[in-house]
This record gives C-alpha cells, sequence and structure tokens, in this order.
C-alpha cells in the first residue's frame, strides 16, 4: 500500500470511530464520484466498505476526500476534508438564525442539499474597526425532504 495514502486512512480512521449516533451525510472517496449518500438518518457503515471498488475488491489506492454528516436531533454538523497530509475536522450546531439554501447537488436532482451559512461579528478596519458580521465557513444541514415524502 502506498504509505501516505496508509497514513491519511490511518488518521481517518480515529476521526470516523469516534461518531456515535445516526446521521445524514455523504462521503466523497478520492477516486470516484460521490456515491455514499444518506439521505435518510443511519448509523454509518464500516470503513471497509469505502475502501472497495465497483465490483467489491478492497483497493489501497483510494481515500476520503470528504465527509458532511448531520445529526438531525442535535442539529450537528460535522464537516471532514483531506487537505495535504492531513485533515480539516470542524464542528457546529446549526441554529434557526442561519441562514440555510438548499440546492440540487451534482450527484442527483431527486434531493436538495442543504447548506447553513456560519457567520461570526469581527471587527473590520475598513469600517472604522466596528464589528461586521463575516461569513467564516458553510456547513452541511441534512437534505430537504421532496415534496409528497414523508422526512
Amino acid at each position: 500500500m502506498n504509505r501516505g495514502i496508509d497514513e491519511l486512512r490511518k488518521k481517518f480512521e480515529v476521526i470516523y470511530n469516534a461518531l456515535n449516533g445516526e446521521y445524514v451525510g455523504y462521503i466523497q472517496m478520492s477516486d470516484k464520484r460521490i456515491q455514499h449518500i444518506y439521505t435518510k438518518s443511519k448509523k454509518l457503515w464500516g470503513l471497509d466498505a469505502l475502501y472497495e471498488d465497483s465490483q467489491g475488491n478492497k483497493t489501497d489506492v483510494n481515500y476520503v476526500l470528504e465527509m458532511a454528516l448531520f445529526h438531525e436531533s442535535t442539529k450537528q454538523s460535522i464537516l471532514v476534508r483531506q487537505h495535504n497530509n492531513g485533515w480539516l475536522y470542524k464542528e457546529e450546531t446549526i441554529n434557526d438564525s442561519m441562514p440555510i439554501e438548499s440546492f440540487y447537488t451534482i450527484t442527483s436532482d431527486k434531493f436538495k442539499m442543504k447548506m447553513a451559512q456560519v457567520w461570526e461579528p469581527k471587527k473590520n478596519e475598513f469600517c472604522l474597526d466596528w464589528e461586521v458580521m463575516e461569513l467564516q465557513c458553510l456547513m452541511f444541514a441534512g437534505f430537504e425532504t421532496p415534496k409528497g415524502e414523508k422526512s
């Protein structure tokens, strides 16, 4: 196995195995389009399933590129993104005051993904050092329930 990929996988395992509960979300692997999508809350599947090719054979050439999860009852959003030889990990609680936009993804036109905007007040030198709201990040906030379906 490629040493760099092996190290990435081991670091990701620590993050992944610490997650408890049921989530909606997606996981994108490095070698394919997004295939692992949860539109209904459920427990995460085993890591071995992520490292399989299209025929179900284990592969040692891919790794998780990005994972976005949302816990519907706690409103906890988790973003994990591969960055250089490590992981960017961001966790936010989504509240009703956050603007949330819905849009179709490149993977499907059957459901819309919801993204929350996280804003924070920051001093701004161009506004006489007054605090202004600045966008800090976009966080995954689940999927919009298609019309006619129960959530």
